[in-house]
């Protein structure tokens, strides 16, 4: 579970944040799944020849209200979005690098404006592409593309 005010990781049973002192509710965000850094690529936009790629150094985490990535690097956020400013999402494979990919494309709004990223995944990991996109019709507006 996260701290709604600081973002702090905090434990379920905790009635307030270890971090910030803030009184935590029922409803606190928790982590669903992750996976990654390891045979997963990160783009902004649809996969391609010219697209730049973060390669294997992106951890993604689903929690019950959001999808985020974060550097494995510079422990910065890369993208978070909520799952109700997903406006589309499409799981497709993807030929790169003389190897099929799993990839779960998503389209959202971010401050009034359009914004796109491809989470990829090779090998073994191309299920969590299927989980990922799973976990987030599940918690997010029934009527977006498939």
């Amino acid at each position: 579970m996260f701290c709604p005010s600081c973002g702090v990781n905090v434990g379920e049973r905790d009635l307030f944040c270890t971090a910030c002192g803030r009184k935590l509710s029922s409803n606190q965000e928790t982590e669903l799944y992750s996976f990654g850094p390891g045979l997963v690529n990160v783009c902004f936009g649809r996969p391609g020849t010219f697209v730049l790629m973060h390669k294997n150094d992106t951890k993604i985490v689903l929690t019950n209200q959001r999808i985020y990535g974060s550097s494995t690097l510079t422990n910065s956020t890369r993208f978070q979005i909520s799952y109700s400013d997903i406006l589309a999402k499409e799981s497709f494979d993807y030929r790169l690098n003389f190897g099929l990919w799993n990839v779960l494309w998503l389209k959202y709004k971010e401050a009034e404006k359009i914004k796109e990223v491809s989470i990829m995944c090779f090998g073994p990991n191309s299920a969590n592409i299927i989980e990922a996109f799973r976990i987030i019709g599940a918690n997010s507006n029934s009527s977006l593309s498939k």
